[in-house]
């Protein structure tokens, strides 16, 4: 990453400023590859161009503060973001596979009245493309800025970043001004909007060229939406900041088409889920992957057979990490010479960890599981119109999370599991994980699949008698009394082990690769 952006001073400057800084710098440099587009090559010097006619257009045609993006990873999702920043504004990367209900609830939350995108996701979408008051159609809008646009990078070649800044009025000071909004999931309820400031965003960036940067990674993929947190962050602002090349491609759900990506391309990086990353091996192989140099995976745990199969069959180590929404979002990754089977790697610089009491709130003695609490310059000042879960979280400075954790004796971080993922089951705590992975090692020894959540996820439903009880959701053909009997053997306790199975098409899963932890609940209610 460019020395610019590591010297950013995050309680004052802006995002736009350290994307003009890392754009500007090298304009000949090939910083966005669009493997959706056939590969065209995008240099910084064109795309900072794009972006500076892009947003003085919008401060011209735009009043409001935010602005809505619904496009895929690409050349397009990069310019309407870029844009955005460089005019002052907010972007809002809506998610168009939610639902019309949850990306509306998006829409009147952040008060958009004006939404970029394209004709071919408008199709793409459908029924399901949220009312707004404005459709601005990217290629129209660069169509007609396109001359500004050439005179923009011709001057971005000629003047220094800052003087270009003041020519172009890019905001200079940022800090803890909001420079993103992403709404979560929705996995459990309504969707939350994460406001992220330019400390934020440049902070994690920092923090992610400390953990990553003496690597020297040349490039990763981009396939994760925009609006997922590591696809709005990692795979976006960090290649527009002065970080690696990115290879974009529009979904992560086309194994066969990213294993050509990545070859083709060189891709040296891959931030991934481990749901992708197993559809990935199995339909592109080590043909296509085995050039990966490093495999990062998180949303979900890592079950270490994947890892140990993927190391096997592609010849590259996987290494986990984690994060959130609410924390920019890297707080933790194990890298080559610095990792911990199990864990999820080393805090990243600047943030400090504890656990508390679920209860009481009690901080808890160093290396005692309890709910994981973070600080750190790249935690979220709160939800959008939200002070009462704010509150909630956020009591002096320290992000209360949904996880429960630890840190060891050499400061690893391990993840025992999220707390919307245990069920209280005569009034005793039942991690959904531990069941599914015997479930699928079970399944596997039996031949029924291989092990991972795609065959089979535990939820639950409520009981009148015990609280909860739990259920399994499976995709392969078992015998309920032979798992059940499968799980006494192997020792789990007799409140942990579920009597209800049911068979569906396919686990529900969101499109960041995370379980879809409501309609799980709902296949389970209905059934």
């Amino acid at each position: 990453m460019e020395k610019s952006l590591i010297r950013a001073n995050y309680a004052f400057d802006s995002l736009g400023m350290a994307c003009v800084r890392g754009l500007a710098r090298h304009c000949a440099r090939v910083v966005l590859v669009d493997g959706g587009m056939g590969g065209r090559a995008i240099r910084a010097g064109v795309l900072l161009g794009a972006g500076l006619a892009l947003g003085r257009r919008l401060k011209r045609e735009v009043p409001e503060e935010r602005v809505g993006i619904l496009l895929p990873p690409g050349a397009g999702g990069a310019i309407a973001n870029l844009g955005c920043v460089l005019a002052g504004k907010t972007p809002v990367n809506v998610n168009f596979t939610s639902g019309r209900a949850a990306a509306e609830s998006a829409v009147r939350q952040a008060g958009l009245r004006a939404v970029i995108t394209a004709k071919s996701m408008e199709e793409k979408v459908g029924e399901h493309f949220p009312r707004v008051g404005r459709k601005l159609d990217l290629a129209d809008l660069l169509k007609k800025e396109k001359k500004k646009a050439v005179f923009w990078s011709l001057l971005a070649v000629v003047l220094p970043a800052s003087w270009l800044a003041v020519v172009a009025g890019i905001p200079r000071e940022g800090g803890d001004r909001e420079a993103g909004l992403l709404f979560t999931s929705g996995s459990t309820g309504e969707p939350k909007g994460v406001v992220l400031t330019h400390r934020n965003i440049l902070s994690n960036l920092s923090q992610i060229q400390g953990v990553l940067g003496k690597l020297n990674i040349g490039s990763l993929l981009g396939c994760l939406p925009l609006f997922h947190s590591f696809g709005f962050t990692v795979t976006l602002w960090w290649p527009l900041a002065g970080g690696p090349q990115v290879v974009t491609y529009p979904s992560p759900l086309d194994p066969h088409a990213l294993g050509e990506v990545i070859s083709g391309h060189g891709v040296e990086l891959l931030v991934t889920t481990p749901t992708f990353l197993r559809a990935l091996m199995r339909r592109a192989g080590r043909e296509k992957l085995e050039g990966l140099r490093m495999v990062v995976t998180g949303a979900e745990k890592l079950p270490p057979s994947l890892r140990d199969e993927f190391a096997e069959k592609i010849g590259v180590k996987v290494f986990e990490g984690y994060g959130m929404t609410e924390a920019s979002p890297v707080v933790s990754v194990n890298v080559p010479g610095g990792e911990r089977a199990g864990s999820v790697g080393k805090p990243v610089g600047g943030m400090e960890v504890r656990t508390v009491d679920e209860i009481s709130w009690q901080v808890l003695p160093s290396g005692q599981a309890g709910i994981l609490e973070f600080k750190g310059p790249n935690i979220f000042p709160g939800y959008l119109g939200r002070a009462d879960l704010t509150e909630k979280v956020l009591k002096g400075g320290w992000y209360h999370s949904a996880d429960y954790g630890r840190l060891d004796g050499d400061g690893f971080l391990f993840i025992e599991g999220r707390r919307a993922r245990f069920s209280k089951v005569g009034g005793e705590m039942v991690p959904h994980g531990v069941v599914e992975e015997e479930l699928a090692k079970w399944c596997k020894q039996k031949g029924h699949g291989t092990e991972g959540a795609l065959e089979v996820m535990v939820t639950t439903v409520e009981d009148e008698r015990k609280g909860e009880s739990l259920v399994v959701l499976h995709v392969v053909d078992l015998d309920p009394v032979e798992a059940e009997r499968a799980l006494r053997e192997a020792g789990l306790p007799n409140l942990w082990i579920p009597k209800k199975f049911r068979r569906v098409e396919k686990i529900p899963l969101l499109a960041s690769g995370k379980l879809d932890l409501a309609a799980a609940r709902k296949m389970a209610q209905n059934a």
